[in-house]
């Protein structure tokens, strides 16, 4: 699947080739680009089972994408620079990058810049505390628009005094734990991860009485089978088993891409699965094709209600889950 990206607003993003030389970079000067290695494989075949008092499970788990190496860059005092690539290593030119400068009084004033064909970038910032509040791209995915979140190279978006200074690379991943803490604290918050999500809700017949609810002693079944490469070549599928239980289920961080989902009772009959919830007719490019289907449909992941990329808090994949609702035929 070809994806096109297009990256906006407090850090934007016009993906381009690649060029090596940076004579402008600063004073010391650019020796350029270093060569990349190969990104790690995402194939094969994973399975997971999830027990029935349990309501998510990360495919991706600890995992972490490599992130791209940068050319090394000198911090300058009172200034905010770097570069920004994709997860190839290949440099940015048009990335709009901003900060937020708090000054005394508590008020604050914005800084931005634009990176060159080198990937590059340099803000002079007022004098205060600058934080990272907001980081977005807008990509063409799968015949519509979405806006997802970036991340820092290092991992790190702690605030810094401006007459120190800072380096600051960026990157785009496709999967991946945002905020360690978040995660801890919300395992189920989709927005945590960089990676697509998907929510199973279902009825439980505990009476024995209502044909299309789910029986309390079955196991669902979810396959996700990636219908082409995703963003950088991931091909990996999933098989995930969940006892049925009191909880519903939450996949999550799936690598974005496209997906052929199947879904039946263990060791039984196809599954319906009906797109459900608020947002389910609200974008028409993404979640599940066709909305409605028996056993087996196709689905896009979706983006969150968040569609300014200036408003995408900081180190968040600013995905949200597909909800699907599972019945008995």
């Amino acid at each position: 699947m070809k994806i096109k990206m297009k990256c906006l607003c407090w850090v934007a993003l016009l993906w381009t080739g690649c060029t090596t030389t940076d004579p402008d970079a600063g004073p010391e000067g650019q020796q350029g680009w270093p060569a990349q290695p190969e990104l790690p494989v995402v194939a094969g075949h994973e399975t997971f089972s999830v027990a029935g008092d349990e309501f998510a499970v990360n495919v991706m788990g600890e995992m972490q994408p490599r992130s791209p190496k940068f050319p090394s860059l000198a911090v300058r005092k009172g200034f905010l620079r770097g570069y920004v690539a994709d997860l190839t290593g290949k440099p940015v030119k048009g990335a709009y990058i901003g900060a937020r400068v708090t000054v005394v009084g508590g008020t604050y004033s914005g800084a931005s810049a634009e990176s060159d064909e080198n990937g590059y970038y340099e803000i002079d910032l007022p004098i205060g505390a600058v934080h990272y509040y907001a980081t977005g791209y807008t990509i063409d995915y799968g015949g519509g628009r979405a806006v997802v979140g970036l991340t820092p190279a290092d991992d790190n978006t702690s605030g810094f005094a401006s007459e120190t200074g800072m380096v600051k690379n960026f990157v785009l991943q496709s999967y991946g734990v945002g905020n360690k803490d978040n995660v801890l604290q919300q395992p189920g918050n989709p927005s945590n991860y960089y990676g697509g999500a998907i929510s199973f809700d279902y009825q439980v017949d505990w009476d024995n009485n209502v044909p299309n609810y789910l029986p309390e002693d079955g196991e669902i079944e979810i396959d996700l089978i990636p219908d082409g490469v995703g963003f950088y070549g991931e091909t990996k599928s999933f098989k995930v088993y969940k006892k049925i239980g009191y909880s519903g289920l939450a996949i999550l961080n799936v690598p974005v891409g496209k997906y052929t989902i199947k879904a039946r009772l263990r060791g039984g009959s196809e599954l319906r699965i009906t797109e459900s919830g608020t947002y389910a007719n609200a974008y028409p490019h993404f979640g599940l094709k066709p909305r409605t289907a028996v056993g087996t449909a196709g689905i896009l992941f979706t983006p969150s209600w968040q569609v300014t990329p200036g408003m995408v808090p900081a180190h968040r994949g600013n995905w949200q889950a597909v909800i699907l609702r599972l019945e008995r035929i």
